[in-house]
């Protein structure tokens, strides 16, 4: 095998293995290391027993339908991904319940369908939910209208872009609290917060925005063969094309020679030649373990380093031994609330008790064949700060973990009656278990903390300032999750071929 690729990609997460895609199939030699041994980073899944679990796809955004095609959908036809796949819509976007306040309402995966059952539940708030969900796709009409390069600091933006403009600095609680009063509509308005890992106080208004309108233009939907088939389609693609994967084997270090990008050193120590490199990695890590800082700029430092990561999760993985429907699992995505504050569900997530605020996913409701016949998956999922778990001894680690699925387990049994007498098998993944599959500081699951700071606008941009050195993945434009991650990728890619066409 050769050791000199026109590049290498470093991480296999969906940012690293869309980016190796497109280069690939634009014909140039490419080379990606995984150091796990399943490609993917959060888009995997893991077996236990019979069941085969989902590491973290709950709903795919963007991809629309056959008639009418979304971005993500047109992204993945253009990697020739697309036709691999099999994807399953799911019909309501979610079920909010916060049973001590009496709400319990499904919101329809459209625009018209979401904005009628708010203003069912909600008739006193009618100007308000109006008002905001006018908002929300004026400001996702104006970044569809942004060209690529604008500088956004111009006055012309902010005069042709005025719902971008007013947005991108803001948080949501500036449109959301402006408008709604009522806490248990702002709660139905604003039940993704965790899909973003902020509460409306500190969550880009742009990224709401653009989430939530996306989900509602498009429909929302899962892969049939769970998130690894994507990831595995992926690799498909990419070895379809020439390109090699490796797994089991990362990046020990990034090799410079004055300020470009000269090779890349395994870990199991093979040297190679390249003068491109993707990092589908921390930044952070790329910078300090895989570069080394004196190399950048010090303003890129201190860009870098005073960015928080973003939440974590603690997830509680259930096989359970009856058909869905005998234990009233009948929506696909559930959120649970304890408090109808979505602030307090945010400091509740950040101490290291276990929230009575969570989601619960139930896969056969749109999959029937994601488990054994007579079978059912469930995960319950609670946001929690990833940097409080590092500080656990074994046994406090240990014990903790126990304390998160019983409670989870309880306060999804008072739902659904009769479910903690049918668990089969039962997995817990905390923010170590992130940190250990992914190599993410801090467990995060978004990437960088999405601050009206770090905004899709101003997040960190695929072009590092050391030449030949590219970043892809849920720490850079736009920003986390399934969709964005895979942009990313597509972007950085596209960026090398502009660089060196």
């Amino acid at each position: 095998m050769t050791n000199c690729f026109d590049a290498v990609v470093v991480g296999g997460g969906l940012g690293g293995l869309a980016a190796a895609a497109a280069l690939a199939r634009a014909g140039r030699s490419v080379r990606l290391l995984e150091r796990h041994v399943q490609p993917g980073g959060y888009a995997t899944t893991f077996t236990r027993g019979p069941f085969e679990f989902e590491a973290s796809l709950h709903e795919l955004s963007g991809i629309g339908t056959p008639q009418a095609p979304g971005p993500l959908y047109r992204t993945l036809e253009r990697l020739d991904v697309a036709k691999r796949l099999t994807f399953l819509p799911i019909p309501d976007l979610y079920r909010a319940v916060a049973p001590r306040y009496g709400l319990d309402m499904r919101l329809p995966a459209s625009r018209q369908g979401a904005t009628e059952a708010l203003l069912d539940a909600f008739p006193h708030e009618r100007a308000g939910i109006t008002r905001v969900m006018d908002d929300l796709f004026a400001i996702e009409r104006d970044v569809d209208r942004l060209s690529d390069g604008v500088d956004l600091s111009t006055p012309e933006v902010i005069a042709r872009y005025p719902a971008f403009a007013r947005a991108a600095r803001s948080p949501l609680a500036a449109l959301l609290y402006r408008e709604v009063g009522d806490p248990l509509a702002r709660l139905a308005l604003g039940q993704m917060w965790s899909y973003f890992g902020l509460p409306p106080s500190r969550l880009s208004l742009l990224l709401f925005a653009s989430g939530l309108t996306t989900y509602l233009s498009h429909g929302a939907c899962t892969i049939k063969g769970k998130s690894q088939a994507l990831s595995n389609a992926l690799v498909a693609v990419i070895e379809d094309a020439g390109g090699v994967v490796t797994l089991g084997d990362g990046a020990r270090e990034i090799a410079c020679s004055s300020n470009r990008v000269s090779g890349v050193i395994t870990d199991h120590g093979e040297q190679l030649q390249t003068e491109t490199v993707v990092a589908n990695a921390n930044p952070l890590i790329v910078a300090f373990d895989l570069v080394g800082p004196d190399r950048f700029p010090a303003a890129f430092i201190r860009r870098i380093s005073r960015c928080a990561p973003s939440i974590s999760t603690v997830c509680v993985h259930l096989g359970l031994s009856n058909d869905r429907r005998a234990l009233g699992l009948d929506d696909h995505e559930v959120f649970i609330n304890g408090t109808v504050d979505l602030e307090q569900q945010y400091r509740d997530a950040c101490q290291l008790e276990p929230s009575d605020s969570f989601l619960l996913t139930a896969y056969n409701v749109v999959d029937a064949d994601f488990s054994p016949q007579g079978t059912c998956v469930v995960s319950l999922v609670a946001a929690c700060d990833g940097r409080a778990w590092s500080k656990l001894d074994s046994a406090g680690y240990r014990a903790l973990k126990r304390r998160y699925a019983e409670q989870l387990v309880a306060r999804a049994a008072e739902l659904y009656p009769g479910l903690e007498h049918h668990i089969d098998v039962e997995v817990i993944s905390t923010p170590i278990t992130n940190t250990r599959y992914t190599g993410n500081i801090a467990g995060a699951i978004y990437g960088f903390a999405p601050t009206p700071d770090e905004n899709p606008a101003f997040r960190l941009p695929q072009r590092a300032p050391i030449d030949g050195l590219w970043f892809a993945g849920a720490w850079t434009q736009p920003g986390g999750g399934y969709q964005p991650s895979i942009e990313s990728g597509v972007a950085a890619a596209d960026a090398v071929l502009t660089s060196r066409s």
